[in-house]
C-alpha cells in the first residue's frame, strides 16, 4: 500500500534485543542463557536472562568463594564490554543509550539488565502514515 512506512512493532524490537543478548553471552561466555526476555518500557530496555552459567560456573556456584568468582568476572566483563551490546541495542531500537546496568543472582543462575535509552522508545520508530479506516487527513477540509 502506498504511502505506508514498514517499521518494527515493539515485540520486534524485544525479540531481537533478546536474540542479541544471547549471541552476544555466546560470544563473550561461549553459551547464552536458557531463557531471554526482553521489555521495552518507555525509555527502558529490561533484558532478563534466566540459567546463565556455563558448566563450570555452575561447578564454581556451590561454594561462597566460587560465587564471589563468578559475580567478580562477570562485572569484569560486562566493564569492559557493555558499550558493545549497548550499541547492538541501539542499532535494533532506533535510540541511543545513555547508560546501562546490569546485576547477576548468582545463587539465582539470573542476570538483569537495564538500558536507559535517549528517548522514550515509541517516539524513535517511525511514524506509520496508514490511517485508520473513517479517520480523515489533517486539512482535508472534511467535517
Amino acid at each position: 500500500m502506498a504511502g505506508t512506512v514498514n517499521s518494527p512493532t515493539r515485540g520486534v524490537i524485544e525479540s531481537e534485543i533478546a536474540s542479541a543478548v544471547v549471541r552476544f553471552q555466546r560470544e563473550q561466555h561461549g553459551r547464552g542463557a536458557a531463557e531471554v526476555r526482553a521489555h521495552v518500557i518507555g525509555d527502558l530496555v529490561l533484558v532478563r536472562c534466566n540459567d546463565i552459567f556455563t558448566p563450570a560456573e555452575a561447578r564454581l556456584a556451590a561454594t561462597e568463594e566460587g560465587r564471589k568468582l563468578i559475580r567478580k568476572a562477570r562485572e569484569e566483563l560486562w566493564a569492559i564490554n557493555h558499550s558493545r551490546i549497548e550499541d547492538l541495542v541501539h542499532e535494533i531500537s532506533g535510540c541511543r543509550v545513555v547508560r546501562s546496568y546490569s546485576c547477576v543472582d548468582v545463587e539465582a543462575s539470573e542476570l538483569v539488565e537495564v538500558y536507559v535509552l535517549e528517548h522514550d522508545i515509541g517516539k524513535c520508530l517511525p511514524h506509520r502514515t496508514l490511517q485508520r479506516a473513517g479517520s480523515r487527513a489533517p486539512g482535508s477540509g472534511a467535517a
